[in-house]
């Protein structure tokens, strides 16, 4: 028995927020992030995050937050308040690294009820819209885009679906034979999720706040055919750097 009995004709139309985590160190792509954060690194002639910012007006979706740390300054002084890339953006600084929870807890002021979650070193092509339809149609907190993981991602597999598209496991550091899909770095969340993360302490949505999720049944499953891409190593960079030659 499915979640969703009959497709329901409600579209949503209504202006998207997306937040994007761009705080991190990057140490897997060292040297090159001694001295830029990795969001930035060029692929092709134009830095990683453009093409995501790229692929988030594609969708219609204009409103933006960046949550920057490690070497934000140059973030900052590339897309400056976005209007040049046809964006608003406003910034969320973290003085020191929170993880990916106490990042977008330290947003909190400038967030919508629904909003989009991307992980600013990730890449992944889908209408974003129909994403938020989903989300809207099924009322949880959180909707994870995962993918199956055919096409070799070299990140493995670290989510567990039941029948019913809930996400009913969820850890990066063992490998389980029945997590048949990954993480593929976009999410849909209400701003309530904030309630599960405390002020000012170092958070991890994956390992902090997704298993309360899970217990709760508040975590379900959109499932990507498209592959994503990300930059997280240096193997991935290049394999990202050949997809778009």
């Amino acid at each position: 028995m499915r979640l969703l009995k009959k497709r329901s004709r409600f579209t949503y139309t209504n202006k998207m927020q997306a937040v994007i985590l761009a705080g991190g160190l990057g140490t897997r792509l060292r040297p090159i992030t001694d001295k830029m954060p990795k969001h930035i690194v060029r692929v092709g002639n134009k830095p990683f995050l453009e093409h995501i910012i790229n692929l988030l007006k594609q969708n219609a979706i204009n409103d933006i937050v960046l949550c920057v740390g490690y070497l934000w300054e140059q973030i900052k002084d590339y897309f400056k308040d976005g209007k040049k890339f046809g964006v608003d953006i406003r910034y969320s600084v973290e003085k020191e690294l929170m993880g990916t929870g106490g990042a977008l807890k330290l947003s909190e002021r400038y967030l919508e009820n629904d909003f989009l979650l991307l992980y600013g070193d990730s890449y992944l092509d889908i209408d974003l819209r129909k994403l938020m339809e989903l989300h809207k149609e099924i009322n949880k907190k959180c909707t994870m885009v995962v993918y199956d993981n055919k096409s070799k991602t070299f990140v493995r597999n670290n989510v567990e679906i039941d029948n019913k598209g809930y996400v009913v496991n969820y850890n990066k550091k063992t490998q389980d034979e029945k997590m048949d899909y990954v993480d593929a770095g976009v999410l849909t969340f209400k701003k309530s999720i904030l309630n599960f993360i405390p002020q000012n302490k170092k958070v991890s949505l994956e390992e902090d706040v997704f298993p309360k999720l899970i217990k709760m049944k508040e975590l379900y499953s959109f499932k990507s055919k498209n592959r994503f891409y990300d930059i997280g190593t240096m193997q991935r960079l290049k394999v990202f750097e050949k997809v778009f030659k």
